[in-house]
């Protein structure tokens, strides 16, 4: 079989510390968030926007219900919007889509704080049985994901840290392309 299809998002730099994240759904759909917010994820550039931080942790956790799962299969978040024609009763359906998420989404806010955080204090070195276990019971089981393992945390900090230094070195007026996989949200909390 070929490759997998992918959903592209673009995340877009202002002035300042403004940017824009634009999402082209595999079925023709724009959806647009107004972002501001970043991570601090150490490293020579400090920080990353927050939805970048979000396709990152989200992606090498298999958080496939977070933000941008849901997003690309079709959902809404509260400070997403429609960009462009919709087809009709789009808005209905994505509300549907996206409700029965609400805990998912909660989670990827949290372990995308928590690895943010681990990445600040321990940068990409190897995570140990003991950190790991450490940084669980700070998550708590509600929050936890099968897929946050010591290898999946050390990947994140690394792929944090770069998108970090490429997001500085962008000029404003300039957006990094990024690639989400096309299939719609499965939920992987544990």
């Amino acid at each position: 079989m070929g490759r997998a299809s992918v959903t592209r998002i673009d995340v877009l730099k202002g002035t300042g510390t403004r940017y824009r994240s634009v999402l082209h759904r595999a079925d023709g759909v724009v959806v647009e968030l107004d972002g501001g917010g970043y991570n601090v994820v150490g490293g020579p550039a400090r920080r990353v926007p927050h939805d970048i931080a979000h396709l990152v942790v989200e992606r090498r956790l298999g958080l496939d219900a977070g933000l941008w799962g849901v997003l690309a299969g079709g959902g809404i978040v509260q400070n997403a919007s429609f960009v462009g024609r919709l087809p009709p009763h789009a808005l209905r359906r994505a509300k549907a889509q996206t409700d029965p998420q609400g805990e998912t989404l909660r989670q990827a806010e949290v372990l995308v704080r928590a690895v943010a955080d681990r990445c600040l204090a321990h940068g990409p070195s190897p995570v140990t049985p003991g950190e790991l276990a450490a940084l669980r019971r700070a998550v708590g089981d509600r929050w936890w994901a099968s897929g946050t393992t010591a290898s999946a945390l050390a990947s994140a900090c690394l792929e944090l840290r770069d998108a970090s230094v490429r997001w500085e070195a962008l000029p404003a007026g300039e957006s990094l392309a990024l690639e989400w996989p096309a299939a719609g949200p499965r939920t992987t909390r544990r």
